[in-house]
This record gives C-alpha cells, sequence and structure tokens, in this order.
C-alpha cells in the first residue's frame, strides 16, 4: 500500500553560523519547499515527549512494521543539523524507508534551541548525553528495543553529536555514524573512549558550512577525526581504499572508500570521502548543494551499524541481509535508467508524483528503462519481492 503523505517544509530562521557565514545560506534553503506531494510506504510515526532538566523535549519515532514480531529490535537515533528540527530531519534523510525494510526503530530528537551542545561556545548548552540516555530508557520502558543494538547518527551538528556520545555514552551506543560533521577542537582534545566505538564519516571535500579541512576552534579536520578513531580502536592504520561506482553522471561528485579493519572486537572504522560532495546528506532528493547521489547515506549507515552490537560483531549474514532488494541508477537521470535485483525476481511498479501507476514489470534480471519522454519531476519506484518492499525516489531531470 502506498499512502499520500502530504509533507511542508519551513525555511528555517537565520542562527549564528557554526563554521562561517556560509551557514546562513545553508539554513535559507535547506528543506525550503511547500506544500510538496509525495507517496511513501505507510507509516507509524509517534510524536512524543519526555521532561529532561525541567524541560520539555520532544521526538519522533518510526515503528516499523517488524516492531508486531514479539522480537527486540535495534533503534537508531538520527540527529538534526543547527537550526533544523526533528521532523525536517526526518523527511531529509528519508531513513524510515530503510527502517520499514530493515526493520528498526528510527527516533528523531529534538534539541534545545534547534542545536546540540557539543561544546562551541554558541548554541545549547543542555545536557544532551543525559538527554539521550533518558530518551533511551523511556523508549526502552515503551517497545521492544534491543539493548545492545542503539546506533546514533546525524546531520552535521548531529554528526558532532554522535560523537559526543561515542565518548560518553558508549556503554549504551553501539555504534555511530556522522553525515557532514566533525568534533570540535577542544572537545575532540579531552575524548577518552574507554572502549572500541565503530564510526562511520561521510564528509564531502566541497562542504564549505563544515570544511573537510576543518576550521581553527570549530571542526577537526576530517582526517584526523577518522584517525583518531581508527587508533583508539587498534584499528590496522593502512585503510583499504575503493573508489565507488559512479552511477550518477550528473551530480558532479565522486566517492573513495576508506575502510580501517582488524580492529578491536571485530570493529571498523570507515569513512566514506564524498569528493566534490557539499554539506548534505548523499542520496536525498532535495537539491539545496552539491549531493552526491552514487550512495544513500541512509542505507550506507544501516549497513554498517547491522554488523555491530555492544558486545562485538553480528554475522555478516545478518548485514547481508539488510541490502536493498532492488539497485537502480543512474539516480537523476534523463534518458536510461538501469534495474538490478539484488537478488532473486521481483516485480516494479512506477508511479508518477500523484500516484498513478505508469508501469509494473516482473524482474528476474537486470534490465533498463527509457525514461527519456517522461517529464521531468520526481517519479517512485516501488519493488517487491520475498525480502520484503522498498520504495525509491526516482528523479528524472
Amino acid at each position: 500500500m502506498i499512502t499520500k503523505v502530504m509533507i511542508t517544509f519551513v525555511t528555517i530562521s537565520s542562527k549564528p553560523p557554526i563554521c562561517k557565514a556560509e551557514y546562513m545560506k545553508y539554513l535559507s534553503t535547506i528543506l525550503a519547499f511547500s506544500a510538496l506531494p509525495f507517496f511513501l510506504p505507510a507509516q507509524n510515526v509517534i510524536t512524543g515527549s519526555i521532561n529532561y532538566e525541567g524541560v520539555e523535549r520532544g521526538y519522533r519515532l518510526y515503528v516499523p512494521p517488524a516492531a508486531n514480531s514479539g522480537q527486540a529490535l535495534p533503534l537508531v537515533f538520527n540527529l538534526h543539523g543547527y537550526g533544523s528540527n526533528a521532523a525536517q530531519q526526518e523527511f531529509y534523510s528519508g531513513m524510515n524507508m530503510v527502517a520499514d525494510t530493515a526493520g528498526f526503530f528510527a527516533c528523531y530528537p529534538n534539541g534545545r534551541g534547534s542545536a546540540w551542545n557539543v561544546g562551541w561556545d554558541f548554541g545549547s548548552t543542555a545536557d544532551d548525553v543525559g538527554f539521550i540516555s533518558a530518551l533511551i530508557d523511556e523508549l526502552a520502558a515503551n517497545y521492544e528495543i534491543d539493548p545492545q543494538r542503539i546506533y546514533s547518527c546525524g546531520m552535521s551538528n548531529g554528526g558532532f553529536m554522535s560523537y559526543r556520545l561515542a565518548c560518553e555514552l558508549n556503554t549504551r551506543i553501539a555504534a555511530i555514524a556522522s553525515v557532514t560533521g566533525s568534533m570540535v577542537p577542544s572537545y575532540f582534545n579531552n575524548c577518552n573512549p574507554g572502549r572500541a566505538v565503530p564510526v562511520m564519516e561521510i564528509h564531502g571535500t566541497a562542504d564549505d558550512i563544515v570544511p573537510y579541512e576543518g576550521e581553527p576552534g570549530l571542526s577537526v579536520n576530517i582526517d584526523t577525526v577518522v584517525h583518531f578513531w581508527a587508533e583508539n580502536n587498534s584499528c590496522d592504520l593502512n585503510p583499504a581504499a575503493e573508489n565507488l561506482p559512479d552511477a550518477s553522471l550528473l551530480d558532479g561528485s565522486t566517492v573513495t572508500r576508506f575502510d580501517y579493519n582488524d580492529c578491536e572486537n571485530g570493529h571498523r572504522v570507515s569513512l566514506l570521502r564524498v569528493i566534490g560532495g557539499g554539506h548534505t546528506w548523499p542520496g536525498a532528493i532535495f537539491n539545496i548543494g552539491a549531493t552526491n547521489q552514487d550512495i544513500n547515506a541512509s542505507v550506507e549507515i544501516w549497513r554498517f551499524f547491522s554488523q555491530f552490537t555492544l558486545g562485538e560483531i553480528s554475522s555478516l549474514e545478518e548485514a547481508a541481509e539488510t541490502a536493498p532488494i532492488l539497485n537502480l541508477f543512474p539516480n537523476p537521470t534523463a534518458g536510461l535508467i538501469q534495474l538490478k535485483p539484488g537478488a532473486g525476481p521481483l516485480q516494479v511498479i512506477v508511479y508518477n508524483a500523484v500516484g498513478q501507476p505508469l508501469l509494473q514489470e516482473q524482474l528476474s534480471g537486470a534490465a533498463t528503462l527509457d525514461v527519456s519522454g517522461w517529464r521531468p519531476g520526481i517519479y517512485f519506484v516501488e519493488a517487491r519481492s520475498a525480502k520484503g518492499r522498498e520504495v525509491f525516489r526516482l528523479v528524472k531531470r
């Protein structure tokens, strides 16, 4: 079933810049889409709040269909950027679609004053580490959550906050991921994790908000951050490097992956360096800057998380089960698009922006779809197989 959801994005008001004046441009454009219709999988999103430090702190929780299975499920915190909020991060990252298929709770908390306390001399001064710990207690009391599989990721300021959780709350957080985030120099120098923590960083080399090279007093060089965690985790400091396929030739960017392996307890540190990528969430369809379409950050994050628990590495077979049932590229496209089933036959249905089905195909192997005659805009590709169902957003240029 595909349910029509009307989503209104608002322009975020001006805030003091994280790193430089360019952040004002980011705040004025991020998710500034008005009354845009989307057709997404039927969703169960709970809006809740807890009282912490005498303040009501809100959150949004996506409850996947697998919550009815009676089994304890993983929990992923997805933290918004500076000046943003839970709802905007939920829709911008598109992580609910991954949670729907993979079967995990996705929680989007709100920072105080639209910010997280990560060690800057501006923004929030709240005890956000304590807040996240209290929120874990709240959610665990009401839902079947596996305490060994709780994770945190975030965009920009939310990525900074995830690193803070890796430093201070790693007795409860099994692994973290940061998209366009880093660590504050003053805080970086005092981080003492005390255990190996799996870490993934996704960062663009053309990020003008949180520069890849770092910024004095505000953010640490990304390679330095990644190397710190590789050392902390006792990894082989010579990473395996891989140039990922340039599936989207029109996004002006490519991705090189670096994996630090042979770490303590089978953990890992991974860097996805987006060459030419901006201060954006790879795979997002919203054009707020140089957005890579060769990878989907939400998918990559879950593939990474699904390998780890608070104890040791999980079965790699479990990680393989989270792979998408359909690979679709290039996206965006102006002409031909390649469709490759992930495993086994599947049914593919394509809908236009008003929910009308355009075509329906049974695929047992790779196929090519010519969309050159379609009108430019957003289309939705639903894939169904024995492993489940996924909905992809296809952009026709």
